[in-house]
Parts: structure tokens; sequence; C-alpha cells
């Protein structure tokens, strides 16, 4: 495959299964755009095999297919897929950590075969792998390294992805898995059980403004450390922007957060991002 044919399948990937990240990396410093589309297009492909695939046996063998490929484009093999080429490539030319795409990989067995998150300490560290890995593995790209990127990609992981979860909470309870702290659903009076069933209640909402206020607080702490980073390594963190906006949606009075996923105004959304300076 030609290096421009695999750029528009990289794209293509990113924009249908995540058109935030894909807005922010169009922003990005032209020579790190390719890699940031990469990374994005290789998180769709993961998060979708639990959606794909409804046997749990197919589903980790497609996540070894992943390790496996990935091994080798890191090797500089063609691997036929154009996803796994561009990371390795990636991996060899930026010097990505390799132990954070295997984390990122690594946690999406959740998704396949836990499918309910026990507790708050296990969802934050599921955010810190997925989302926050995606926020490091962007610094990188462009050029950042060392303990500020971490902090920063952290807590950006962390309210980046509160805010994701909360809004795909309807999708994600269609497919059987609840993202929501079990402890906290039970200690408020509800349960998995009931967000599966489809129940909103005065628990689910309570637990829901606790994430949101949790969500603010690690935004707050996200955008402290991201300002400590450089002007280019800021540009990984530009879908920081939107947090705000959709917390303020998934604030809103009467809705249900169970059957209606929170939007944001198109024309709001490429506002924020083309005037965002980290």
């Amino acid at each position: 495959m030609h290096e421009a044919e695999r750029g528009d399948t990289l794209r293509r990937i990113a924009r249908s299964g995540d058109p935030d990240r894909s807005l922010a990396a169009s922003f990005a410093p032209r020579e790190a755009r390719a890699d940031l589309f990469a990374l994005i297009a290789f998180n769709v492909e993961l998060a979708r095999i639990a959606e794909l695939v409804s046997e749990p046996s197919l589903s980790v063998i497609r996540l070894q297919w992943w390790r496996e490929a990935i091994e080798r484009a890191v090797k500089g093999e063609a691997t036929g897929y154009p996803v796994a080429d561009a990371i390795g490539e990636a991996l060899r030319q930026r010097k990505l950590s390799g132990a954070r795409i295997d984390a990122l990989i690594d946690a999406r067995n959740f998704d396949i075969e836990v499918k309910i998150m026990p507790d708050l300490a296990s969802l934050e560290a599921y955010l810190a792998a997925t989302a926050g890995g995606l926020f490091a593995s962007g610094g990188e790209c462009l050029g950042s390294r060392g303990p500020e990127l971490e902090r920063a990609a952290s807590q950006a992981g962390l309210a980046y992805g509160l805010t994701g979860l909360m809004r795909a909470l309807p999708v994600h309870a269609a497919s059987g898995r609840v993202y929501l702290p079990a402890d906290a659903l039970l200690r408020h009076g509800t349960s998995p059980e009931a967000v599966l069933a489809g129940k909103s209640n005065d628990g689910l909402l309570d637990v829901l403004a606790e994430l949101r206020l949790k969500a603010r607080q690690a935004l707050t702490e996200a955008n402290r450390h991201v300002g400590e980073l450089d002007a280019d390594a800021r540009a990984a963190f530009r879908p920081l922007c939107l947090v705000d906006p959709y917390l303020a949606a998934l604030d809103k009075a009467g809705r249900d957060p169970r059957r209606e996923i929170a939007e944001i105004n198109p024309l709001t959304r490429f506002w924020r991002m083309a005037r965002w300076r980290g």
C-alpha cells in the first residue's frame, strides 16, 4: 500500500470512530499528524473488538493478533494491515514507549472479559492505560518525554476518559458493559444490573454527579500540567478543550443518562479546537 493510500485509510478509520480526537489531530504540527492519526485509528480498532466480536475467546485472539502484528511491524516487516504498519513505524521512528502500546492492548481485555468495573481504582487504572496512554503517546510523537508528560497525561486521561465514558453510557450498557464503579453504584442504592436493565434512578444520578466532579478536578490538574510542557507537546492535549462543554451537556437537568448521549454544537466543537492554546 502506498504511503498516501495508507494515510487516507488511517484518517478514515480515525474519523469514523473518534471524530473529536481526529479533529484535534488536524490542528497538530504537520510533521506529527500521520503518527497521531495512526494512534487514533489503532485505539478505534481496539475499541471495536468488543463491539463487533461477540465471542470473548475470539476477541482475545484478536487482541493477540494485534500484539504479534505490532511486534512484526516494529521490526520493519509488512503486516498487510495499514494501522499495524503505521504503529510499528511510529514506534521505530518516534521512539514511542512500547510498554505503553502493550498496556493499551492489555486494558481492552476488560471490554471483552470483565465488563463490570468493580471500583474507582480499577477505573482509574483503565483510563490511565487507555485515554491517558493515548495522550502520553501523542506527546511522545511531538517530542515530549519525562515526568511532566506523565503527570499531564495521567490527569488528562482521567478527565477526558471519565467524560467520554459517561457520554457513552447508553452504548456501553446496550453491549453489556458498565464502566461506572460498581462499589459507588451500590453505595448509592443501585447496581450495575440496574444500569444494564435501563433503570435511571437517583442512585445513578448521584454517581454520575460524583464522576463529573472528579472529571472537573482532573481537568484543572491536567491543564496545570499541560501548561508546563512546550508548545508542540501541548498540541497532543487539544481534545481537553471539549471536556468542559461535554460536562455541561451531561449536567443538564431532565436528560436520561441511560438513553441519551450528551452532545455539543458542532460549531462550538470546531471553535474551541481552533482557539485552544493549552
